[in-house]
């Protein structure tokens, strides 16, 4: 089977090993992707995305309180393994826990997602299309172009794009950036080439920061996810926001296993 097949086993990376410390008096002690959303934690829902996109493998890298997380999605029912790695260095930068996954990933494409975004199957079903559909080697990442709340947004990863047609370049990444094409999801596919870049980078520093240099390197592109269902869960006030989204966009939406 081709390795860019859209039939081929995939894989998935989530990081979870964040203690939530934006969401205090929220989640209490609880570890972020614990942390309910309307009645569910947070990471249950990219759980969900990953069975509906039909994802054979998931990886979760565990930090603050792993036993905690553990615990609590081992007893999940699930279409796919379910296996995880610990990163000891979780209070320091996200480079920690993608390195804690490179095992997993071997040399093959894997998703990489966010614990605290809640994402729709449709929406990685588009990622792994596209990158079926890609001439040559390279790393994706979801990009929405639609019209979001300014306050949302000043939160949000945005990027800039090269002009053309999707999958279009990236040519800068990150929080800061006053002018932009598109936001950052919160999910990707890293292409096997990747991890030299990845390997390059300082040793404690975040995704940004490699994702910029795979942009700099012209290895990574967007793929276009306007209109697909995702929230990006940071703060007391995003809780909020994202319970009143999902009972929204619920119906419109699949969120389960059956995609």
């Amino acid at each position: 089977m081709d390795r860019n097949s859209p039939g081929r086993p995939w894989r998935a990376i989530i990081l979870a090993a964040g203690d939530g410390g934006r969401l205090a008096g929220a989640g209490g002690a609880m570890p972020k992707p614990l942390v309910p959303v309307a009645g569910r934690p947070i990471i249950e829902y990219t759980l969900d995305a990953a069975g509906g996109a039909g994802i054979e493998d998931v990886l979760v890298v565990t930090g603050y309180r792993d036993d905690d997380v553990r615990d609590e999605l081992a007893t999940l029912p699930r279409p796919f393994g379910l296996s995880f790695v610990h990163n000891p260095e979780y209070a320091r930068g996200a480079s920690y826990s993608l390195r804690a996954a490179r095992s997993f990933a071997r040399e093959a494409p894997s998703l990489l997602l966010m614990s605290d975004h809640l994402l729709g199957a449709g929406l990685l079903r588009a990622l792994i299309e596209t990158h079926a559909s890609l001439p040559a080697a390279a790393s994706l990442v979801a990009a929405d172009g639609c019209e979001r709340d300014p306050l949302y947004t000043d939160e949000a990863t945005k990027l800039v794009l090269a002009d053309g047609p999707f999958p279009r370049e990236v040519t800068e990444i990150g929080k800061e950036l006053a002018h932009w094409d598109a936001l950052d999801c919160g999910a990707f596919i890293l292409d096997p080439a990747a991890w030299d870049t990845i390997d390059s980078a300082p040793a404690d520093c975040e995704l940004s920061t490699i994702f910029q240099a795979l942009a700099g390197s012209g290895e990574l592109l967007a793929a276009d996810a306007s209109g697909q269902p995702w929230y990006d869960v940071d703060t007391p006030a995003d809780l909020i926001a994202a319970s009143q989204w999902l009972a929204e966009h619920h119906d419109e939406y699949a969120f389960g296993f059956e995609g």
